[in-house]
């Protein structure tokens, strides 16, 4: 019999809600949100030998990218309208 190790959900669930993010960014909660899920998959992953390493820092990763750019949107915006 194989030893089959499944896929974290976490690690799934962090990736998809990270490509999510760089659509509906939401202030950057979504992707917190995301680089949470994709975290905590990618500590489980290390701990209970599952697959999804690749999609759990591919997560991380789009997740950091998008809350930057939340970041830098808001600040683009709000110097915007400072001066009005």
């Amino acid at each position: 019999m194989e030893n089959q190790t499944k896929t974290n959900g976490l690690a799934v669930a962090g990736f998809v809600v990270s490509l999510v993010s760089l659509i509906i960014n939401l202030w950057g909660i979504v992707g917190l949100v995301g680089t949470i899920l994709s975290a905590v998959g990618l500590s489980q992953i290390n701990s209970k030998g599952e697959k999804g390493k690749g999609m759990a820092i591919a997560g991380l990763v789009i997740g950091i990218i998008s809350i930057i750019w939340a970041i830098i949107s808001l600040a683009t915006c709000s110097a915007a309208l400072s001066s009005l």
